[in-house]
Formats: C-alpha cells, structure tokens, sequence
C-alpha cells in the first residue's frame, strides 16, 4: 500500500556544517581523531524524464573514484534510478534493463495483441474512440496514460525488494517524492510498496494519471519539489553529492512564446525549491544535456556518457572525499538484494472491484495460496486479466505481514459496457460507420452480449452473446445472429455471369473453448438463409434466388501476432470442417416465387450434402528493425454445386481484405472476384517500414483452382502489386496498384487500383 508522510524541513546542525566544510574545502584525507564515526554521504537524483539516464553516468564515475552512497532520494525518474541502485543494481546492469525495455507500449497503454484474450482481440486496437457507458451516462475518459505498462515494468525490475516495506532496510537507504494535489504538499515515500511509491512519483501532470489513495490525489514529486536535499539532511546525509537534469528556467528571450510563458509558470515553485536545494548540496553535477528530452529513452548510452564526461570534472574532488572518509574506516560493503524466484503466498484479495466479483478474478489469474508463483506468471496472468477487457488497469502488489505473505490484485473496473465507434471506407464496401457494443454481465455473471455492425449501403451487423460456464472463462455457449449485404462481382446464373447483391441472415449456436491465451476451438451449428438478387436482367427472367442451410462446423484458430494492423511478428492460423445441408430453395422469376424441397422432382437444386475443409496460416517474421517478411497459404476443398448458380455453397477468392466469411484473399484481383470449389495457394509479402508508421509493401501470390463448372484439371491464377500503408490515429490507410494473370478476367482489367481507409468491421 502507498504510505507518505507530509513534512517540514527542519534546519541541521551546526557541528555537521563544520564536518562538510573540513571535508569538502581542504579536501585533506581526516584523521580518526577529528570525529568518532565516518561521515555520511547522499545522494540526490532529479526528475527529467528520459535526461534522467545522465544519472547513471555521475554514479558510474563516483564508483570509480571510491564513492558509494549511503543515503539516496530521487525523484520522479531519479526515483526509478534512485531505486534500483538502492536495491544493488550497477549502473551498467540498470543502462542494460532500460536497453531492453520496450519504452513504446509504456508510454501508450498498449499491451501486444498476443497478450490480449482470443474473443476480445477483435475489439482492441480497432476503433477510433473507445468510450464506457455508464448507467448515466457515456463517460469521456481524462485521456491519460493509466500506467497499466509501466506499472507491469516497476514490478518486474523492483520483484526483489517486494518482501521489503521499510526502504531504510535496502542496500542503500531510499526515499522518494510525490505530491498531492489535494493539499499541494509534498509526500514523502519512506516505507510502503516500493513500485507504489515509484509510480506516484513519476506521474508526470498531463502525461500519466494520477495515483489515488483514500485521502490523497498523487502526481510527479517534482510538481513542488524536484530534488531532494533536505530530505538526504534528514536521513542523516553529511556530505551531499547531487545529479539534476530537469528544467533549470527560461531567459527572458526564451519568454516571448505562450508556451515558454506557461512552462515557465508551471515550474515557478519547483525552480525556486530548486534553487533553495542547491544552496544545500555540495558537489553539483548538472550535465549539458541539449538535444535530448525527457522523450529520448533510446538514447542511453549516450545520455549516460554525458552524465559520466560531467562528472569526470569532479575526478579529483570525488578521490580526494573517498579518500576523507576512507580515514574514518571503511564504509560497510552494499550487498545486493538477493535474486527471488518466486513467491508463495497465504493469501489473496481484490481491491477496487465492485462490478466483477472476487471470484470472478481469482477464477482467471488462476494462481491459489501455497502455491510458488514467480515474476513471470503473475505478470502474464495479470496480462490476461487486462487483456479480457474488465479494466482500466489491474496490477497484482506484493504484501508482508509478519511472517506471512499476502498477493493483492488492485484494479480499476471499466464499465460493464463499452462503445466503439470508428469509421472506414473502400469501393467495395463504400463508406460507412463501424459501432460496437459490448456488455458484460448483463443478465449473468459470466455473460457478455456484442453488437458489431457496419452502417452504410453494404452493411453487416452481429449480435451475439456469451455466457462462460467456468471461473476461469475458458468454455463459453454462444449464440449469435448474422446479417450482410454484400455485392458480389461476378456469379455465374445458369448460362449467364454478372454481379449479384448477396443477402444473408444467420443464426447460430456454438461451444467455445480457449485452449489458452490465443488459441480457440469451436463447434457451432448453424440456419443459413441466403438471398442472391442478380443486378441484371437475366434472359431465363430469375430475379432472387434462395437458400435455407443448415451447417454444422468445427472450427480451430490462433492467432499471436503482436498487433492487428501492419504485424512483425506472430502468426495466424486455423483449420475448419464443416457439413451442410440445403433444406429448401426457392426461384423468383418475374412475379412468381417457385419453393422446392429435397423430395420435389423436378427441382433445379442440389440437395446434397456438401462438405468443406479449409486450412490456412499467415506468419511474420523481422529480420531487421524496419523490415517485415511474410507468408501465408490457403487450401480449400468443398463438394457440391448447384444448376443454378454454379456454385450453391461458394467460396470467393480476390482482394487484401476478406469480405465475407467465405472470402479468400488474393492479390492481382477485386474482393470476392473469382468464384471457387476447391483451391490452394501461396502468399509472400515484404513489408518496410520506410518512416514511422509508413509502410511499403511488396506482394504475390500463386492458386491454383478449380471453378464449380469445371469437370477434371485445375487452373493457374495470381498476382503481385505494391503498395503503401499508413497507421493514422483513424485506423490504415492502405493504397496500392495490382495485377492478376487469370485466363477468366472476364469484365476486368489485369492491372486494377485498391484503396481502404480506416478500421473495419
């Protein structure tokens, strides 16, 4: 739990005024007989953002000379560096974990796709505005970063000092600062969780939400004080060393903009501090960091080699001091905490919760008392648990109590409804809005209802709901209703082919089970009733043509790629088995409407039962930083065909996206362009990120096919294009220019144009 205290700053003491002088201005080795205990050094770290990293450097340079701390404060990041440093990581060790860390996915939110649970994939990372409902009202989100990141990151790098509640009792005694906003004073973290009291002092106004506690609204430490001297004088710190990075004032040139005004005036109590924390410290180090910002994360080295060349000024002063206090003895070694494992716990609790039940969320994190739960585990069941979409943030906090161990989930509930609404357009599908809404535990617990639709001319809505039949949420009954209007190009009509308008409703019944995090095995049973409505006059006078199916389907798909739009890495893949049966069909020609069933004679249907079985996979790979290679296949084998329509439970091949469920994509030709029975074939991609969220693509593929006209062979069609695609704030934006070789072109040109915009449904 956050504990701080709110403090004055008392004045120190005379004698200790006379000790740093002696040192610090002869700058002679002291002898024994001058004091009875060995002076004791601090150190301070300012706040500054991704300038903090310049700390590394001054520590690395003071270790060289003989200096090693024994008091340390930070604030903001000097907390997070502060910190580390405290529990006995090096400075290159801590320049090496900051290397690894993913900066991006921290500064935004964003968990990887594969992390997210299969059923909600489809949901994050896919729409323009996410907004809760709540009973009231729609609720419009502060836009902060929640910290659900970076919170994840302080528990891994700082799981060793979990067990540790009293910061005193580190290698090197700690402390850190916040503020609350509440009373606009300082709090000082000197016991607690320590990735608690770390976060509450990097919540940068603006940048991170707020820490909130029963009494206290907490944010970046350095809003009021930037770095902590006083604070080392307390601890008992005789000598001061300090590092600061952070704003130190604009010039009055630098004052004729709005914005230098307004920064300027929000840093007006921290510079003054600031100043007033200078007169208190000994040796300041403040590297020249222009050029860099409190952004730079990926510029360590260089950032740490500044600090470093700054404090090798000091070279002489720092030997000379270690040398000082060397005369009184020798400082007592600071051991590293030790490596822990894992942990085990008594017990377990949920804070914060009141929609989802306790059970509900034990049932999912899936982790029981007694049992040895390392670092990794809890951070990918906590992952889960975000990833199902419940939360605004969750995090697990480590809790000793006396000789026992507590595991505490904290979260922050999201409402049990959520709208999301974005839009997109191609020709295809022409222009229309894409709005979601998914509730949860509406009518049950372990329930939840979506409505998916796309509104525009060629519309699609879903409506489905869940209901999970186990704490875990990995078996779930679904029942769902489909519908589309979807135009097809190209649909052979007795001895005619043209463009049709395909009109669906489906209803269905399904059991689901996540075989984990991102693999899924269905068996659904569905009534499929499909309207064709030819878009022209056809001579054997056919205006609708109908069928009623029932189909019964087995379904496996997985899907670990690290994000839904522009991938580098992951694959998909799935394999399904389905049976259908046509139950009824039904001709309209001219007025009249002519019904059959499988005992008429005289039917123009196949009654058959047909059977498919469908494989695909697309997989990524990055050989390098901005380069992405792909490939991928399909292979389709289906019976049946039908007099009418050449094809009665027909799969289409053609376009970079999948129209329907029954569509395959295929470059070199329009969505849903060439009409097939059976089919296989092969997909290559090169995709090169040439600017930040541009990319060029280069693209094939090669099928072979078989039409459902056709008696015996098969025929050779593909294609290659290339194109361009880039990640705007309303979704891709993709365009390109294709060709397609296949001897049945028919209406359309090989070299052909495509253009999307934005999320799809």
């Amino acid at each position: 739990m956050l504990k701080g205290n709110s403090s004055k700053e008392p004045a120190w003491m005379l004698p200790v005024v006379i000790i740093i002088a002696l040192t610090l201005m002869t700058l002679e080795p002291l002898s024994a007989q001058e004091t009875t205990s060995r002076p004791r050094l601090g150190l301070a770290l300012s706040g500054g953002g991704a300038k903090g990293l310049a700390h590394l450097g001054v520590i690395k340079a003071m270790e060289e000379a003989g200096l090693k701390p024994d008091y340390i404060t930070g604030v903001s990041m000097g907390s997070i560096i502060g910190g580390m440093y405290a529990m006995g990581y090096t400075p290159d060790s801590i320049a090496s974990m900051f290397r690894e860390y993913d900066w991006g996915p921290a500064m935004s939110d964003r968990i990887s796709e594969n992390k997210i649970i299969f059923l909600e994939k489809k949901h994050f990372h896919n729409s323009l505005i996410a907004l809760p409902i709540t009973r009231n009202a729609i609720h419009i989100p502060s836009g902060l970063i929640s910290g659900q990141q970076i919170e994840s990151g302080l528990n891994h790098y700082f799981w060793p000092a979990a067990g540790i509640t009293d910061f005193s009792r580190l290698p090197i005694p700690f402390l850190c600062l916040a503020t609350d906003v509440v009373t606009t004073k300082k709090v000082i973290f000197r016991n607690g969780y320590l990735p608690d009291a770390i976060r509450a002092s990097i919540s940068i106004p603006s940048i991170f939400s707020p820490v909130r506690t029963d009494t206290a609204v907490l944010v970046d430490g350095g809003v009021v004080r930037n770095y902590a001297v006083t604070e080392l004088r307390e601890m008992g710190a005789d000598i001061v060393i300090g590092s600061y990075v952070s704003f130190k004032g604009y010039t009055e040139k630098d004052l004729e903009s709005a914005y230098g005004i307004l920064k300027q005036i929000g840093f007006l109590t921290s510079l003054a501090d600031y100043e007033e924390q200078k007169r208190q410290t000994d040796i300041m180090i403040e590297p020249d960091l222009a050029g860099f910002n409190t952004m730079s994360f990926n510029e360590v080295d260089s950032l740490m080699a500044k600090g470093y060349r700054e404090a090798l000024k000091f070279k002489d002063k720092f030997r000379k001091l270690a040398d000082s206090l060397d005369s009184f003895g020798p400082r007592e070694p600071v051991l590293p905490l030790p490596d822990v494992k894992y942990y085990r716990f008594d017990s377990i609790r949920v804070t914060g919760n009141k929609l989802i039940t306790e059970e509900q969320i034990i049932g999912v994190l899936d982790v029981a008392p007694g049992e040895n739960a390392d670092r990794e585990l809890l951070e990918e069941r906590i992952e889960l648990l975000y990833g199902k979409n419940w939360f605004e943030k969750v995090k697990y906090r480590i809790i000793p109590t006396g000789n026992k161990m507590i595991l505490e989930i904290d979260c922050i509930e999201r409402p049990k409804a959520m709208l999301y609404v974005s839009a997109h357009y191609d020709p295809w599908l022409s222009a229309g809005a894409v709005v979601s809404i998914s509730v949860r535990d509406l009518l049950t617990t372990g329930s939840v209802i979506n409505l998916d639709s796309y509104i525009g001319q060629y519309y699609r809505f879903r409506l489905s709901a869940i209901q999970f039949v186990d704490k875990s949420q990995k078996f779930g009954v679904e029942a769902s209703l489909f519908t589309d209007n979807t135009r097809l190009p190209l649909i052979a009509l007795k001895t005619e082919t043209g463009p049709m308008l395909s009109q669906n409703l489906v209803t269905s019944l399904s059991l689901s089970k996540r075989l984990s995090l991102n693999h899924l095995m269905t068996l659904s049973t569905s009534l499929e009733n499909q309207h064709l409505i030819p878009d022209f006059v056809a001579s054997s006078h056919i205006t609708r043509l109908s069928y009623d199916y029932l189909r019964f389907m087995y379904t496996y798909q997985a899907n670990t790629l690290n994000q839904k739009h522009f991938p580098d890495q992951g694959i998909t893949y799935g394999v399904s088995l389905s049976s259908s049966k046509l139950l009824r069909g039904a001709v309209r020609i001219s007025s009249r409407r002519f019904v059959y069933g499988p005992d008429d004679q005289d039917s123009p249907f196949s009654f058959n039962r047909t059977y498919m079985t469908r494989a695909w996979f697309n997989t990524f790979v990055s050989p390098s930083e901005k380069v992405t290679l792909s490939m991928g296949g399909d292979f389709l084998f289906s019976t049946g065909t039908d007099s009418i329509t050449k094809g009665s439970d027909f799969w289409l091949l053609g376009g970079t996206e999948p129209l329907t469920d029954h569509s395959i994509t295929a470059i070199g030709f329009h969505p849903n362009q060439v009409l097939v029975r059976n089919t296989g074939g092969v997909r290559f991609s090169t995709d090169i990120e040439i600017a930040t969220d541009l990319h060029l693509i280069l693209e094939g593929n090669i099928f072979a096919l078989t039409e459902p006209d056709r008696k015996d062979g098969f025929t050779i069609m593909g294609g290659y294009g290339i194109g361009a695609g880039y990640m705007t704030v309303a979704g891709p934006l993709k365009i390109g220019i294709m060709h397609g070789f296949y001897d049945r072109q028919l209406l359309y040109r090989n070299i052909k144009g495509y253009i999307s915009m934005g999320f799809s449904f």
